[in-house]
């Protein structure tokens, strides 16, 4: 028997339609239903088999709804768990993957506190789409709950197992504290390729290898999604950016000067740095 239902995936994308793969291939739930604005996305994730059923409005889409997740660009989730609380029965809960959480759960309407968890399986791709679709794809990966001082203790609890039962780790941080570690780790890392990238004459992208390559992957990334993302998590990556160019700095420095110690100083901070993450 299915632990859930019947599960909403509101915007059936790359993350959306990994998890209602996830979910329907580890019979976790009966009913997987997609909605969203566009009919030809749900469409393909309907033939790929990353949702069971194709909602045509929200009222309908939330009724019977053990859990709703989600997935749309950060600056439409509050709008849409507000929406979706209107329709939902007791004990129903709602969560999302945006990678902010702050303003998320700060724009939440009071009435809507006690259904909604937020979540960020840091977990995904430079590819965008339900076409890239993967079951596999928060397996052995971390997922941050964000619980809020007015979230019911249970609710947290019943978010994380969600999470884990599609197989991921989890890891509890306030939405503050998840803002100011993934403006570090993830948002500022893509400014970073996407600067790299977007600096490179033309004239040389044929000699682009393995190095450039990787370091500005993520730069391929869905623009209108990173431009929403910067924007809600500006003061954050703001200070990350500052002291990254304070760091980068040194480097200009040690160039300068010819300073042979320091840069290998450098290099060696930086690859050990790397070397502790492993592949």
């Amino acid at each position: 028997m299915a632990d859930y239902e019947r599960v909403l995936i509101v915007g059936v994308g790359l993350l959306g339609g990994s998890l209602g793969m996830a979910l329907l291939r580890r019979k976790l739930a009966a009913q997987v239903v997609g909605w969203g604005r566009r009919p030809e996305a749900l469409q393909q994730a309907l033939e790929l088999g990353a949702i069971s059923e194709v909602a045509h409005d929200l009222p309908s889409a939330c009724a019977g709804t053990d859990a709703v997740v989600i997935c749309t660009p950060v600056q439409q989730v509050v709008q849409n768990a507000a929406e979706a609380a209107q329709y939902l029965t007791p004990g129903a809960w709602i969560t999302d993957v945006g990678s902010i959480k702050g303003s998320i759960c700060s724009g939440l309407p009071a009435a809507v506190h006690p259904f909604f968890c937020g979540a960020h399986p840091l977990a995904g791709s430079e590819k965008s789409g339900v076409a890239f679709a993967d079951a596999q794809l928060f397996q052995d990966r971390l997922t941050i709950v964000t619980p809020t001082d007015d979230t019911p203790a249970d609710l947290a609890d019943r978010v994380a197992k969600f999470w884990e039962q599609v197989g991921s780790q989890t890891l509890r941080m306030t939405p503050d504290e998840h803002d100011q570690a993934v403006a570090r780790i993830s948002h500022l890392p893509h400014l970073l390729a996407s600067a790299l990238a977007g600096v490179t004459p033309d004239g040389l992208l044929p000699l682009a290898a393995s190095g450039w390559c990787d370091t500005t992957r993520v730069a391929a990334g869905n623009v209108e999604l990173w431009r929403q993302i910067m924007c809600e998590n500006r003061s954050p990556l703001l200070a990350a950016a500052r002291k990254y160019r304070a760091a980068l700095d040194e480097w200009i420095e040690a160039l300068e000067r010819g300073d042979d110690e320091r840069l290998q100083h450098l290099l060696q901070t930086g690859k050990q740095q790397r070397d502790s993450v492993g592949n």
